[in-house]
């Protein structure tokens, strides 16, 4: 059943500033409600990859912005293969990348998570798992930044 829900491609990105005036980048699915309706995505796995900023923005490297870019791509493939898992949002600010993804299945998903890594490098990356049944974080999300 959920493999035949459909995930589209369409991304809202945009930039805002926190409190004490640094840049965030947000980048968030508009359209998740099929998803959210059919009550199976009750776990969130979060996905954070902490950096050095080489600058006083506390936004990536270029070098450090074109791995994530790649590690983004790598596991968009691999978890989101048969909508077991899929992506929210993300946001890249203040010397972390966090992403959330939403899953039937957090133990899967870790499954995948790993072997989608598996070529590249060891990542400084940590993952959490939450219970997230209400999808209060994407929600969130949407409050703030969908127009």
């Amino acid at each position: 059943m959920i493999e035949e829900l459909y995930l589209g491609d369409s991304w809202i990105s945009l930039e805002f500033s926190t409190d004490g005036g640094l840049p965030v980048f947000v980048k968030f699915r508009p359209y998740m409600q099929n998803f959210i309706d059919t009550g199976f995505y009750n776990q969130r796995m979060d996905v954070i990859w902490s950096y050095n900023s080489p600058n006083e923005t506390l936004l990536p490297h270029e070098t450090d912005l074109d791995l994530m870019e790649q590690v983004e791509e790598a596991l968009m493939d691999v978890m989101e293969e048969d909508n077991q898992t899929i992506l929210a949002f993300s946001f890249t600010g203040e010397n972390e990348r966090w992403w959330a993804w939403y899953t039937t299945d957090v133990d899967i998903a870790g499954e995948r998570l790993n072997a989608a890594l598996a070529g590249f490098e060891e990542l400084p990356i940590s993952i959490t798992a939450n219970t997230d049944p209400d999808w209060d974080e994407y929600n969130g999300v949407l409050e703030d930044f969908a127009e």
